[in-house]
């Protein structure tokens, strides 16, 4: 069964965001499938994108429920994509960037969505206190994030070693918030080691 890979936008934003990744992986691994999802909702503080919680007055301590309230829809997404590309979870990637990332996070954290999840400077809230699904996590930040700071995904690796979960995290130096050409390549490295890319 060839590989699924699900890409997740940013609050805000749209599948387009993710084409310049997508298209990397797509030339390093031509028998994939990938699906560019757009997020549950429409984006509410702005004219256009999508969202899957809203971010106006997030605290942290709602944000725990407002990613809880959001789930529900986030499976059924997932699911829907796998259920077209007649994929199964040990067939499915998930790379999510922020609000997609948390909710990747969040997602294989309740359930079995996918063998490996790749997390773009996002987050866990709050940091599990089990990992129970089978799901390698692959963490890729930038170092110099000033939106989501870097110890957010230093926090979740160091987590997910002492839940005994297959995790990687990669700094990446001198990035920010953004998908760049680096983070890209880290993407892609995550892919490789998983078997999901060439070399």
């Amino acid at each position: 069964m060839s590989p699924l890979v699900i890409l997740l936008h940013g609050v805000g934003g749209s599948p387009a965001d993710m084409a310049p990744l997508s298209a990397r992986i797509a030339a390093e691994l031509p028998s994939a499938r990938i699906a560019a999802l757009p997020a549950a909702h429409p984006f509410d503080l702005g004219p256009q994108g999508h969202q899957w919680f809203s971010v106006d007055g997030i605290t942290e301590e709602n944000r725990p429920g407002r990613i809880g309230a959001a789930l529900d829809g986030f499976f059924t997404a997932i699911r829907a994509a796998q259920a077209q590309h007649g994929a199964r979870p040990e067939d499915t990637t998930l790379v999510g960037f922020s609000q997609g990332a948390i909710m990747s996070l969040a997602g294989c954290h309740a359930a079995w969505l996918a063998h490996h999840a790749v997390a773009i400077a996002g987050r866990f809230a709050p940091l599990p206190q089990r990992w129970p699904q089978p799901t390698a996590v692959s963490l890729v930040h930038g170092a110099m994030d000033g939106t989501m700071p870097a110890n957010h995904s230093r926090r979740a690796a160091a987590r997910l070693g002492e839940l005994g979960a297959d995790v990687r995290l990669d700094l990446v130096p001198r990035a920010v918030h953004m998908l760049s050409p680096a983070m890209q390549d880290a993407v892609l490295s995550a892919l490789r080691q998983r078997g999901l890319a060439s070399n």
